[in-house]
């Protein structure tokens, strides 16, 4: 039988704490468990020498290759280059082994160029997010506009989102295997370009279920340690404080809440430029917390403790902290938009928000957000209801079990 060797790319950036972060600490735990050898590369390391870690087997389990800093247009390709030559240096090719390379990041494609060219491997490229749908905020039908558009009427932002979308479909087209984690965005590339339907699939991400349902006193208990009254009515958001989550929007309807919820209180978990938001919240400031990014044991604290989770994001490739929450048996409050739109059945396992197009730009209705928290907060049986059913749904659809057992089936399949 042939053993299976996997490298799983990561990189370091923001997305490496949050969304891909998580992806490859659950995917970690797959492979362990199918005692399957790995190893995790991270590219743009710090530190200026490659590092190597073993495990307690003097297995290698992690490759650190540090930043290279360049200021001309090759740069890039050189480093991927580089890196692709590293690693042939550290890494023996044995006989009956499957080499695969899992790449979690796109718009490299001299990455999987070199690769192929230096090892007998096979390429899987998992699409966790897209530059072009940051930069318009998830906004599909313009990107198609501006395809449409003749290159010398673009504008220069509309030029480097038309070049990044060229390198993910040139990575695409040189990789084995592409998964999406969610099944809108490989709609959009079925649309733009010209990729077999039978090297694709959508693998939704996935948490392995850590549910523990507290009685009163757990909850009391719990909330004193972080010294909140036990008749505050805590609405909680877990992500980074970027402007696609939907930050300003949330605390222009948190503000509309509090004219007839006085006792709810909003917490804000995770890390960004603190200055805007903490200028917009200046009249509410004793009912909001900006807490920081908090470790996964705190994180779990206020999972267990809340009332309402929201997740407003004006684009989301899929929404891990929405199957979080789901999880734990929170009532959430959703933007209907991205991969929300396939996790959140409406009114049944959350409340959705419509994103709305005005005067151009990707719009939240505040009023219609405000709503529909302020309805979870006041129907004990709604908010109940829509608890157990985003649980449900969770245990259906995004629990490790069904996760682990397709990513299996594509390591053997490739």
């Amino acid at each position: 039988m042939e053993k299976i060797k996997i490298y799983i790319f990561n990189t370091a950036s923001r997305a490496a704490y949050y969304g891909i972060g998580s992806y490859i600490d659950q995917l970690k735990n797959v492979l362990s468990s199918a005692s399957i050898e790995f190893c995790v590369i991270y590219l743009n390391a710090e530190g200026n020498e490659v590092s190597i870690k073993q495990n307690e087997e003097n297995k290698c389990s992690q490759i650190n290759i540090p930043m290279v800093p360049y200021n001309n247009k090759y740069g890039r390709t050189y480093y991927s280059r580089n890196v692709a030559y590293i690693l042939k240096e550290l890494i023996n090719e044995e006989k009956n082994t499957k080499l695969i390379f899992q790449l979690n990041f796109m718009t490299d494609p001299y990455l999987a160029l070199y690769l192929k060219k230096m090892f007998r491997c096979k390429l899987l490229l998992v699409a966790h997010y897209t530059a072009w749908s940051f930069s318009l905020m998830g906004d599909e039908k313009r990107l198609l506009t501006i395809l449409k558009t003749p290159s010398y009427k673009r504008s220069l932002e509309e030029k480097a989102i038309i070049r990044s979308l060229k390198d993910d479909v040139r990575m695409i087209k040189k990789v084995d295997h592409f998964i999406c984690v969610a099944q809108h965005t490989l709609n959009t590339f079925m649309k733009i370009c010209d990729i077999k339907q039978s090297k694709c699939s959508v693998i939704n991400n996935a948490i392995k279920d850590s549910y523990h349902k507290l009685d009163n006193n757990e909850k009391i208990k719990l909330r004193n340690k972080y010294k909140i009254e036990i008749n505050e009515q805590i609405i909680l958001f877990v992500g980074r404080l970027d402007e696609i989550k939907g930050v300003s929007f949330l605390l222009k309807a948190f503000d509309k809440i509090l004219k007839t919820h006085i006792k709810a209180h909003l917490f804000l978990i995770g890390d960004g430029d603190y200055t805007q938001w903490l200028k917009e919240s200046d009249d509410n400031w004793s009912k909001i917390t900006f807490t920081g990014r908090l470790n996964k044991d705190r994180l779990n604290d206020f999972y267990k403790i809340a009332d309402v989770g929201v997740v407003c994001s004006i684009h989301e490739e899929f929404g891990l902290v929405a199957i979080e929450m789901m999880m734990h048996s929170i009532p959430i409050v959703t933007c209907d938009t991205g991969g929300l739109s396939e996790i959140i059945e409406n009114d049944v396992s959350g409340l959705k928000v419509p994103i709305r197009n005005i005067k151009g730009k990707r719009t939240i209705l505040i009023k219609t957000l405000a709503n529909k928290i302020s309805i979870l907060l006041d129907n004990k049986s709604i908010a109940e209801r829509i608890a157990a059913g985003g649980r449900k749904r969770f245990l259906e659809k995004y629990e490790i079990k069904d996760y682990s057992k397709k990513m299996l089936e594509t390591y053997n399949r490739i």
